[in-house]
């Protein structure tokens, strides 16, 4: 029997659902909703809550505060389990650094009453200047090395490494000294790297620190003992300078991209948020639009066709195009819900989410309800989406300037379609105390 059609229902019929909910078969009001009371930390220069574009809750010991950006930014977690200084990464029009785009992390002081903002992108220092041991006449045991200095910021968030040092003939045990150093800004420390040439294996270990004094690290000496070096280096790569969309994946290391490079997705060293080697970046055929996160796979949300890059460590993923017409059109309608990513198409409000024999499969929840030209009606590249309560909220912005409101409750693949009157510009969601926040439009 064909579906009909909001015209041909019997006369009495509603055809349009208002201020309702829709989700167990009765007419209930939507719930009017509660000014809040949660203090709003302005960022990057954003003057009046109307204005913002992005929202987020930030919850850090007994303080919690709702962060609001004029820009559009994307928040991820921090990668720590029990974070005393609960800090996010934070990434897209962030207004921190020289680069107004710097994806940044904020950390809260211990107390949780203040927090510190500052870029992940650290630039390396120069070489350092080693100068070599005296080697007493006797010694026949010289050895050959080249060493590495790195910096740290004060919430130990360390730079990639310098260039080599010249190469400098030692003996193990004896002093070397590493000459005075401008310290970047935001350095309170610098690590010392050597290579440790083994019988079958050759590393750059960990063999000195110095805090930094001022704005310098003076002249200082230490015993370059083999069998005293720590770590081994990590494999380092700053972050890009307009790193954007930073989402943490559950195999403890995180994905982005960069505006500048649009075809490229690229994953962080696994517990390293603030490095990102070239050999972790996965080339696309689309311009990307976002990410969205579903277990260990990343689905790139691009101009095309969506893209899969599943894998557990950011050195074995493997990545796959999707067969879809539907490409994302609104970055801002990107959202995650119940282990499937939605996302606004010039056709409606498609679904990324594992079905049957397949891993990933797309779908367009919005098919039944919408036409092309009514789902145009709407502007789908000004869609704002958030989920809440099993439940798609949706903002649009209309041809004339004018703010409508649609929610899409979602239930064994169909969704109820319900108009209301709260015209929000921006919105976030706490799972915690399961609220939605939002702020009207003016």
């Amino acid at each position: 029997m064909a579906r009909l059609h909001s015209s041909a229902l019997p006369d009495g019929s509603a055809t349009t659902a208002h201020n309702v909910v829709l989700t167990d078969g009765k007419l209930r009001p939507l719930r009017f909703p509660s000014v809040s009371t949660v203090p709003i930390r302005m960022e990057n220069g954003l003057t009046a809550v109307g204005g913002a574009r992005s929202l987020y809750l930030w919850k850090r010991g007994d303080v919690t505060e709702l962060l609001a950006w004029p820009g559009q930014v994307h928040v991820a977690p921090s990668n720590v389990a029990d974070d005393p200084r609960r800090r996010i990464f934070v990434t897209g029009e962030t207004g921190v650094g020289a680069n107004l785009l710097n994806p940044a992390v904020y950390v809260a002081d211990l107390s949780g009453r203040g927090y510190g903002r500052s870029t992940i992108v650290k630039s390396p220092m120069r070489a350092p200047v080693v100068s070599p041991p005296v080697i007493p006449p006797e010694e026949t045991d010289l050895r050959y090395t080249v060493f590495y200095q790195t910096w740290v910021d004060e919430y130990g968030y360390m730079s990639g490494p310098s260039e080599p040092s010249e190469e400098i003939a030692y003996a193990d045990g004896l002093s070397v000294t590493v000459r005075s150093d401008a310290a970047p800004s935001g350095a309170v420390s610098r690590r010392i790297w050597k290579v440790i040439s083994g019988t079958e294996t050759e590393s750059i270990q960990f063999v000195a620190e110095q805090a930094a004094v001022g704005a310098t690290f003076p002249q200082f000496s230490f015993a370059a003992s083999d069998s005293d070096a720590g770590e081994i280096l990590p494999m380092f790569g700053s972050p890009p300078a307009d790193l954007s969309w930073m989402s943490f994946v559950p195999g403890n290391f995180y994905a982005g991209f960069s505006p500048s490079s649009p075809r490229t997705v690229r994953f962080s060293a696994p517990g390293y948020p603030t490095t990102w080697p070239s050999d972790y970046a996965y080339d696309i055929r689309s311009d990307l639009v976002g990410l969205g996160v579903c277990g260990n796979t990343v689905v790139a949300l691009t101009e095309g066709a969506p893209w899969l890059l599943s894998g557990a460590s950011p050195d074995s993923i493997s990545t796959s195009v999707m067969q879809s017409e539907y490409a994302c059109v609104s970055a801002r309608s990107i959202c995650t819900m119940n282990g499937a990513v939605y996302y606004a198409s010039s056709d409606g409000i498609c679904v990324v989410a594992p079905s049957g024999s397949y891993p990933m499969l797309v779908g367009l929840v919005t098919e039944k309800y919408f036409g092309k030209r009514e789902w145009a009606a709407l502007n789908p590249s000004t869609c704002v989406m958030v989920p809440y309560d099993n439940t798609l909220h949706c903002w649009f912005t209309l041809a004339d300037g004018s703010l409508t409101a649609r929610t899409f409750a979602l239930s064994e693949g169909a969704a109820a379609v319900c108009r209301h009157d709260e015209e929000a510009v921006c919105a976030c969601y706490d799972p915690e105390d399961d609220r939605l926040y939002f702020v009207r439009g003016v």
